[in-house]
Parts: C-alpha cells; structure tokens; sequence
C-alpha cells in the first residue's frame, strides 16, 4: 500500500478559519512537511492540534473547550463522542510523552522518519475534521 495523497487539510482563499493563529500554524506544517522536516512538522502540527483545543478560550478554558468541540463533532451521537475523548486523550498523550513538544529528558526521542510521518498523518487526520467542524459551527 502506498500513500499518493499526503494531504487531509488543503486550505485555499475560500477557507475562512476566522482564526489567524491557526492558520498559520497549520500552513508552517503543511510546508514543513512538504519539505521533509518531518520533525518540525510534527511539531507544528500539534501546536495546531493544542491551539484548537482552545478555541472557545477565553469563555471557556482549555479543557472545557475542547469538551466542547467534541459534544459538536459528536453531534448527540455517544459512541462518536467516546471515539473522539479517546482520540483527544491519545493524541494529548503523545504529544506530552514524545519529544514533540517537549524536550526534557524523560520524553522519548523519535528517532525514524516513518515514525514522524505517522504521528502527523494521525494528528492531521483529527485536525482535517476539527477545520471542517469549526467553518461549519461559526
């Protein structure tokens, strides 16, 4: 099996995020990426992910926030909704645990490429439907 399509966030002039901040973040990992800094593309790309937890901020905090945005996602349905707490926690894990974000030396190093490329495309993946969920809510 071969990827032919690394992108899942194609954002173009019709795009309106309303959030300048996160634009931009996302165009730096989508350009990083293209470029196979995978690292700092990783990087940024949880940036995305943590900026968006707070998108709600400052009526509600982070956590509430992101409550929030997966109560939308879900859209009554609970199942859906357990997927995407677990997906939020999972990633909020990951990027807390590895050498993304953080760097203290009791974080684990990444040291493969492919390993990057995953952790992106797995973060992107949430992301692509959090871009879709935020221009349709406002």
């Amino acid at each position: 099996v071969h990827s032919m399509a690394n992108k899942a966030i194609e954002l173009d002039d019709l795009t309106n995020i309303n959030e300048a901040g996160l634009e931009e973040l996302i165009r730096t990992a989508e350009d990083l990426y293209d470029k196979g800094n995978y690292s700092y593309a990783v990087e940024k790309i949880w940036d995305v992910f943590e900026r968006i937890k707070t998108y709600y901020y400052p009526e509600l905090d982070k956590k509430e926030s992101a409550n929030k945005i997966i109560d939308e996602l879900s859209n009554g349905n609970y199942s859906i909704k357990s997927i995407f707490q677990v997906e939020f926690k999972y990633l909020t894990d990951i990027g807390n645990s590895y050498r993304i974000r953080h760097h203290e030396k009791n974080k684990i190093d990444i040291t493969e490429d492919l390993h990057y490329e995953y952790f992106y495309k797995r973060c992107l993946a949430l992301i692509s439907v959090l871009i879709k969920n935020i221009i349709n809510v406002r």
